[in-house]
């Protein structure tokens, strides 16, 4: 590809990328609970699950999801339970019976662990982004043209280059909130919040 279509892949990128999520708002709130380093570790199991998707949608997965209707309405009825079932999860962690920190303390290797399985899973189990990433390469490369493996694997590790700078940038956010607001209950109000997002992101995908 040419630097002006490099630098035109770059820029449709960024809307993708940083729009407020599901996986972003999950760094916003690790980070808000924990401080930065908790969300952008924690950021680090999306992107075993983004590579795949993104793998999928070279290999076609799109088309066939889009082809069967009981495949896609399985998956995204999986993606939909997940998401409120994460914000559910959200918005019990508020604190209530005066145990968590809110905006601080180090995280263990255990909810670390927990970040990470939620990164993975919220990706995982979104079938919107398999057709997104397969319609959206489509709009660059086919593989029909000379050199579509290398030119797919940049992409992918550019995709991948950038969704890790969001997810920095949302848990540095994330950090930042906790530690202006002080307030604990203030925090438990905003982490509900946040939870009541990712419940209406799952509402969304079940009525799409």
């Amino acid at each position: 590809m040419s630097p002006e279509l490099w630098l035109t892949f770059v820029v449709a990128s960024l809307p993708v990328h940083f729009a407020p999520g599901p996986n972003n708002v999950l760094a916003l709130s690790h980070g808000m609970a924990r401080g930065y380093r908790a969300g952008h570790v924690g950021s680090l199991g999306r992107y075993p699950a983004y590579l795949a998707i993104f793998l999928a949608a070279g290999l076609g997965l799109g088309a066939v999801l889009s082809a069967s209707p009981v495949a896609f309405a399985a998956l995204r009825w999986i993606g939909a339970f997940y998401l409120a079932w994460t914000g559910y999860r959200l918005i019990r962690s508020a604190r209530s019976n005066g145990t968590t920190v809110a905006g601080g303390g180090a995280a263990t290797s255990g909810r670390m662990a927990g970040y990470m399985r939620r990164e993975f899973l919220v990706a995982m189990t979104n079938p919107k982004a398999v057709i997104f990433a397969t319609a959206f390469y489509a709009q660059f490369i086919t593989p029909e043209q000379d050199g579509f493996p290398q030119l797919f694997a940049r992409m992918v590790v550019l995709s991948l280059t950038l969704e890790c700078v969001a997810a920095g940038c949302y848990a540095y956010l994330g950090a930042q909130t906790g530690a202006m607001a002080k307030n604990a209950g203030l925090i438990d109000w905003m982490t509900r919040g946040l939870g009541a997002l990712l419940i209406g992101f799952g509402i969304l995908l079940a009525a799409a």
